[in-house]
C-alpha cells in the first residue's frame, strides 16, 4: 500500500479540523462508552481469578424441597469436613466460615465489625499472601486473628502489626485480647472474603475460638455455615452427590434428608451466577446497549462524512479527468476514514480517564485505570477501531468515488433528486434505536422509583436501624429493654423496637401448621421482635394486637403474630377467626396467635407476598437491631442527640446506624447500576441522533442549494422550507415509532417479569418518549434550516 495515501489523508483531515471535530463527537462518545462498559465487564470477570486452584474450588450450598427449613446460601456445618475426611480421594481441602458481628476495640476506639470465624485452611487453600506471619499456622491458636491490610491500617495505622492485640467481645459481653498473627495483602474482589454484600469481612478468627463465641460449626444441626470445597484434580462436582447424600442420610433425621439437596457451584463463576445471575444479565443488557450506541455512531459517521465531502466532489472530478480510477479514489477515502477513526481512539483515551469517576459512581465500583487493563483489551480496541473505520467508511468511500465526472465538477451527487434508500434505512435505524433506549430508560427509572419510593406496606420515613451488642440471654434481653425504655424518653424518638430482622433483611425461616404433627406445613419467613415492631414500622394491624407484653418468661405459651398471607395460606377464611388459636411451628411447638397484620413487601419486590410470622424476643432471645423511628423534623439534630444518649447508656458499643431507605437502595444495586448506565446511554444516543440529523439535513440543503435559492426568490418562507425538507424525516420517524414501540414493549415486559411488583406498561408510558423525540426533532430541524439557508440566492444561482 502506498504510504502517500496516509499523508494525503492526514492533510485532508487537518484542513477541516472543526468539521471533523463535530463529526467525531458522536463516535468519541460511542467508543468511550464501549470502553467503559468493556472495562466494567473485564473487571467483573476478574472476581475470584486470583484464588489458588480456583478451577477446582466450589461453594457447597443447599436446596430444599420444602421452604422454611434452611437457606440456599449455606450448608450443613459438619458436611465439608466430613467429605474431606471420609472421601479424601475426591476432596483435597475445605474451608467453612460462620459470619459474626462483634465489637472490636483498640484502646478507646470501638467498632462493630463483620467477622469471619472459620477453619485454619483459609490462607493456604486460597493462596492469600501475607505481609507478615505464617499462613500455615496463623489461624491455629484460639485467640489469634488475621487482618486484611484495610483493617490493619484502620486499627493500627500500618501493616507491621504482628504480635499486637485487639479486643473482641463475644455475645455475652466478655472481652478478650486476640493476637494479630497475619496481615493479608490487598486482593482482587473474591467470594471468599466477600460471599455476599452482607457477608464480607476484614477480620478472620480461627474455629478454635468458637466456644468463646458460643458457636458450633462442626455440628450436623447447624445448617447456616458457608462451605467451600477444593476437589482433587480431575474430579467433577457430580461425583460428590452420592457421598453427600450418604453422609446426610447417616447423620441427619429422615425428614431433613428427604427435603435436602446439595448445590455445588463453581467458585470461578460464582460472582457472575449468584442472585439468579443478576450480574450476567446486567452485562448482557450493557452489551446490547453498547452495540446499539456503536451502530448509531457508525450511521452518524457515514451520513456526516458524505455531507462533509460534497465540497471535495470537484477534487474527485478533476482527479478522474486526470486519469484516476474509482478504486484508487475509494481506497484513498477509506484510508482517510480509518485514520479519522484512529484519531477518535486517541481522543477516547483521555476522555475515558476524564469520565471514569462518573462511571465509577454509575457502576458502583472502581473501574480499572488505563494502565491496569490487559494488553488484549487494547488489542481488541485496535481491531474494533479498524472494523469501525472499514464499516463506517466503505459506503461513503464507494458512493463518492463512483460519482459521475460532470456531477462531481458541479458539486452534485448522482441521483440526488431520487430517494436514497440506504440513507433512509440508516436514519430509520437511528430513530428506532433512540426510541428503544429512551423508552427503556424511562420504564427502568419508573421501576427503580417503585423500588425506592413505592408503597412497601410500611413507612420508611425517619426510620433507622442501629446494631446493638448481642448478649443472647435472658439478662441480655432485659438489659436491652431497659436501654430501650431510656432511649424512648428522648423527645426526638417516636418509637423504638428490638428485633433480629428488619423488613428488608428477613433471614428467619420456619414452617407453620394449623394442626399438630406438622401436617401440610406452610413455609414461612420469621421475624423475631418485641411488641413495638408493628407500631415502629407502622405496619397496619387487621386483627388482634402485636403481642400481649414483653415480659421475659419461658414458661408462658409462645405468642406469634401473622400477616394476612399466612392466615390465608393456613386456610382460615377470616383474620378474626385465627386470633387466640394455637398454631404449630416446625418443631411441633404450639404458639398462640395474638394478632394479624396487613401484608407488606418482605426483602425485595422480586418475590410475591409470603407468609410471615413474628415470634416474641422475650421467648426467642436473639436480637441484632434497635429499629428507631424519629419524630419529623431535623434528622441530623435528632441523630446527634440519639448518639449522645447512646454513648451515655452503652459507652463500649459503637453507634453505627443505617436508614431503611439506604438499605433498600443496596438491595437493588444491580438495577440502580442498569438505570444509571441506561440514562448515560440515552444522552449519548440523543446526541448522536442530533448530529446525524444535522449531517443529513445539511447534505440535503447543500445538494439543492440552487433549488433553495430559486424558491427563496419566488417568495418561499422559512416555514415552506421547513415543510419541504422535514416531511421526509417525519415519515421515517413515524415508521420508526411503529417499529420501535412494540419492540420496547416486548423487551421491557420480559425485563419486568423478574419482579413480582412492577409498573404498568400503559400507552402513556410510551407516549412521553415519542413526544419528547418529536419536539427534539422539530427544534433541531428548525435550527438547522435557519443556519443553512442564510445565503444570498443570487450567488447560489450563479454557481456552476
Amino acid at each position: 500500500m502506498n504510504w502517500h495515501y496516509f499523508k494525503i489523508a492526514w492533510r485532508n483531515i487537518s484542513k477541516r479540523k472543526l468539521q471533523n471535530t463535530i463529526n467525531l463527537i458522536g463516535l468519541v462518545c460511542g467508543v468511550t462508552f464501549i470502553m467503559l462498559v468493556g472495562a466494567f465487564i473485564w473487571d467483573a470477570y476478574q472476581v475470584n481469578t486470583q484464588l489458588r486452584n480456583k478451577d477446582q474450588q466450589f461453594i457447597l450450598q443447599s436446596t430444599y424441597k420444602t421452604e422454611g427449613i434452611g437457606i440456599p446460601l449455606t450448608t450443613i456445618g459438619a458436611l465439608p469436613k466430613a467429605l474431606h475426611e471420609e472421601y479424601p480421594q475426591l476432596v483435597a481441602n475445605y474451608y467453612r466460615l460462620d459470619g459474626l458481628t462483634c465489637i472490636i476495640s483498640n484502646g478507646s476506639d470501638n467498632f462493630e465489625e463483620g467477622v469471619s470465624l472459620g477453619d485454619p485452611t483459609l490462607l493456604t487453600m486460597f493462596g492469600f499472601d501475607l505481609y507478615e506471619g505464617n499462613p500455615k499456622t496463623a489461624l491455629e491458636d484460639p485467640f489469634s486473628v488475621v487482618l486484611t491490610e484495610k483493617a490493619a491500617l484502620k486499627y493500627f495505622g500500618n501493616t507491621h502489626v504482628l504480635g499486637k492485640n485487639i479486643k473482641i467481645s463475644n455475645f455475652r459481653g466478655d472481652r478478650h485480647d486476640f493476637v494479630v498473627t497475619g496481615v493479608i495483602k490487598p486482593q482482587l474482589q473474591n467470594s471468599v472474603l466477600e460471599l455476599t454484600p452482607a457477608m464480607q469481612s476484614d477480620i478472620f478468627l480461627p474455629i478454635a475460638s468458637e466456644k468463646y463465641f458460643g458457636r458450633n460449626i462442626d455440628s450436623w444441626e447447624n445448617i447456616y455455615i458457608a462451605g467451600f470445597l477444593e476437589l482433587r484434580e480431575g474430579v467433577k462436582p457430580d461425583q460428590l452427590i452420592n457421598p453427600i447424600n450418604e453422609l446426610v442420610n447417616k447423620n441427619m433425621d429422615p425428614e431433613f434428608s428427604k427435603n435436602y439437596g446439595p448445590q455445588i457451584n463453581p467458585l470461578s463463576s460464582y460472582y457472575l451466577d449468584e442472585n439468579n445471575a443478576a450480574v450476567k444479565k446486567m452485562i448482557k443488557i450493557l452489551i446490547y446497549i453498547s452495540g446499539f450506541i456503536l451502530l448509531m455512531a457508525i450511521i452518524n459517521f457515514i451520513n456526516f462524512s458524505i455531507g462533509q465531502n460534497i465540497s471535495r466532489l470537484k477534487e474527485i472530478g478533476v482527479r478522474k479527468i486526470m486519469g484516476a480510477q474509482s478504486s484508487q479514489i475509494a481506497k484513498q477515502l477509506l484510508i482517510e476514514y480509518i485514520v479519522l477513526v484512529f484519531v477518535v481512539i486517541l481522543f477516547c483515551l483521555p476522555v475515558y480517564m476524564l469520565v471514569k469517576p462518573v462511571f465509577d459512581n454509575i457502576f458502583m465500583r472502581n473501574l480499572p485505570n488505563l494502565n491496569e487493563l490487559p494488553v488484549y483489551f487494547y488489542g481488541a480496541l485496535f481491531i474494533l477501531t479498524l472494523l469501525i473505520g472499514i464499516l463506517s467508511g466503505i459506503y461513503p468511500a464507494l458512493k463518492l468515488s463512483k460519482n459521475g465526472i460532470l456531477n462531481s465538477v458541479k458539486l452534485q451527487l448522482n441521483k440526488v433528486n431520487k430517494k436514497n434508500e440506504v440513507r433512509k434505512v440508516l436514519l430509520f435505524i437511528q430513530f428506532s434505536v433512540a426510541i428503544i433506549i429512551l423508552t427503556s430508560t424511562i420504564i427502568i427509572s419508573k421501576q427503580i422509583n417503585l423500588f425506592i419510593n413505592g408503597d412497601m406496606g410500611y413507612k420508611k420515613d425517619y426510620l433507622l436501624t442501629v446494631q446493638v451488642p448481642r448478649d443472647w440471654s435472658v439478662e441480655g434481653v432485659q438489659k436491652m429493654q431497659t436501654i430501650q425504655k431510656e432511649l424512648t424518653e428522648l423527645n426526638e424518638i417516636k418509637n423504638i423496637s428490638l428485633s433480629y430482622e428488619t423488613p428488608n433483611n428477613i433471614v428467619g425461616r420456619t414452617t407453620i401448621s394449623s394442626t399438630s404433627g406438622n401436617q401440610n406445613p406452610i413455609a414461612s419467613q420469621m421475624i423475631t421482635s418485641d411488641s413495638q415492631y408493628g407500631i415502629t414500622y407502622e405496619i397496619p394491624m387487621v386483627a388482634g394486637k402485636f403481642f400481649s407484653n414483653n415480659i421475659v418468661d419461658s414458661n408462658r405459651l409462645k405468642e406469634i403474630v401473622l400477616n394476612r398471607q399466612a392466615v390465608q395460606s393456613l386456610g382460615f377464611k377470616s383474620v378474626d377467626e385465627i386470633i387466640g388459636k394455637n398454631i404449630f411451628l416446625d418443631n411441633d411447638e404450639p404458639a398462640i396467635v395474638t394478632g394479624v397484620t396487613e401484608n407488606f413487601i418482605a426483602n425485595s419486590m422480586h418475590s410475591a407476598n409470603t407468609p410471615i410470622i413474628w415470634t416474641n424476643v422475650s421467648h426467642n432471645t436473639i436480637f441484632r437491631y434497635f429499629n428507631i423511628r424519629l419524630e419529623a423534623g431535623s434528622i441530623a439534630n435528632s441523630v446527634d442527640k440519639l448518639e449522645k444518649r447512646w454513648k451515655e447508656l452503652m459507652p463500649d458499643s459503637p453507634f453505627q446506624y443505617q436508614f431503611i431507605d439506604d438499605s433498600i437502595r443496596k438491595m437493588y444495586e444491580t438495577e440502580l447500576k442498569l438505570q444509571k448506565a441506561s440514562i448515560s446511554a440515552t444522552f449519548i444516543s440523543l446526541l448522536i441522533v442530533c448530529l446525524g440529523i444535522s449531517g443529513l439535513v445539511s447534505l440535503a440543503i447543500k445538494s439543492r442549494n440552487k433549488e433553495v435559492g430559486m424558491r427563496k426568490i419566488l417568495g418561499a418562507t422559512l416555514y415552506d422550507l421547513l415543510v419541504l425538507f422535514s416531511k421526509e424525516y417525519y415519515i421515517i420517524f413515524i415508521c420508526s415509532i411503529l417499529f420501535a414501540v412494540p419492540i420496547s414493549y416486548l423487551l421491557m415486559k420480559i425485563w419486568l417479569e423478574n419482579y413480582e411488583f412492577r409498573v404498568d406498561l400503559s400507552v402513556f408510558t410510551f407516549l412521553g418518549p415519542v413526544i419528547l423525540l418529536t419536539f427534539l426533532l422539530s427544534v433541531l430541524m428548525f435550527l438547522i434550516l435557519v443556519r443553512t439557508t442564510r445565503f444570498n440566492p443570487i450567488e447560489k444561482l450563479r454557481e456552476e
